[in-house]
């Protein structure tokens, strides 16, 4: 019995270290393979893991540049609408572009804003707006309407008017492509799928049309959604403590954060250190103005009290 256990185990090694050498076999046969190639042509193609499809999706970052206010929209309700409507000069908006069959990633994004969105103390209607645009020209205002009730319903509890200022709308593709352009974001579409490649973006719009700064993030930290709010809003967003700190930072697009201003702090701190001068020195200077004016009126008393007191002298009256 002993020596069929000893013989089995001699036949499972030696099925091991043959398996072993097949592999090592095969690595050497594409080894020579290559090594032929390049003898022959004298150069190889390398695969660099990025699919054909995806090499042109990419987000190129417009800062400074405005955008257009006469695009021709349709909202979840059916309403033609110029997206001149959501720049009134009042309050900053995020403008997102997504479509509502994505199998993927406009999902996650979506979901991933309304859940940061849901922890923000700035409000949706009041504060800022949203305006998300539909890549696919194919969509009607019916699923406008389903992703606008899966995305920002949920948010009615913490932003009561956050229907009214979060906006899903559809367009014409001419209308679509022209938009892409403007804010830097290129996609391509799947002709054998109909699914659409496309980055991840916000895309942070001033009250006049500017756009300030992007997210090219799936999640988005509560903090830096309100300090890209705050820039955007150009004073009409945020407490002034806020706007002091925009003040002394300025958005760095490669590395995506704010970074802070060095020159903007130091005059922010003179200009501190100054003020509390004056405020500490303030009563220092009342105080002693006050002092030799109180001493002279006080002289001044005691002098008419004398005075008065030796011309009714008693003494002096009898002599």
């Amino acid at each position: 019995m002993q020596k069929l256990v000893h013989q089995a185990s001699c036949l499972v090694k030696s099925a091991k270290w043959s398996a072993i050498a097949i592999c090592f076999a095969f690595a050497l046969q594409h080894c020579a393979l290559g090594q032929n190639a390049l003898q022959d042509s004298g150069s190889v193609s390398l695969n660099d893991s990025i699919p054909r499809e995806v090499r042109d999706v990419t987000v190129t970052q417009k800062l400074g540049d405005s955008v257009a206010f006469d695009l021709q929209l349709i909202d979840s309700a059916g309403r033609e609408i110029e997206s001149g409507y959501f720049f009134q000069g009042s309050k900053p908006a995020i403008i997102t572009l997504n479509y509502s069959d994505c199998p993927m990633l406009c999902n996650v994004q979506l979901s991933q804003l309304s859940k940061t969105l849901s922890k923000l103390d700035l409000k949706i209607g009041e504060d800022f707006d949203i305006l998300t645009v539909s890549i696919d020209p194919k969509e009607t205002p019916k699923t406008s309407s389903e992703a606008k009730k899966r995305f920002a319903e949920p948010l009615v509890a913490q932003h009561e008017r956050v229907m009214e200022g979060w906006s899903f709308c559809t367009a014409e593709k001419s209308t679509i492509d022209r938009l892409s352009e403007i804010l830097g974001f290129s996609y391509t579409r799947d002709e054998k799928t109909g699914e659409y490649y496309h980055p991840a973006m916000l895309a942070f719009i001033s009250p006049q049309g500017i756009i300030t700064r992007y997210s090219l993030e799936v999640g988005f930290e509560v903090q830096d959604v309100r300090k890209a709010l705050v820039a955007a809003g150009q004073g009409t967003v945020g407490t002034p403590v806020d706007q002091l700190l925009m003040w002394c930072f300025s958005f760095d697009p490669s590395s995506n954060s704010y970074v802070p201003q060095a020159w903007k702090i130091m005059r922010a701190g003179g200009a501190t250190v100054v003020i509390l001068i004056i405020v500490c020195m303030t009563p220092y200077w009342i105080g002693s103005k006050r002092q030799p004016a109180a001493a002279t009126e006080q002289v001044a008393t005691e002098g008419h009290e004398n005075d008065q007191a030796s011309r009714h002298s008693p003494d002096e009256a009898g002599d």
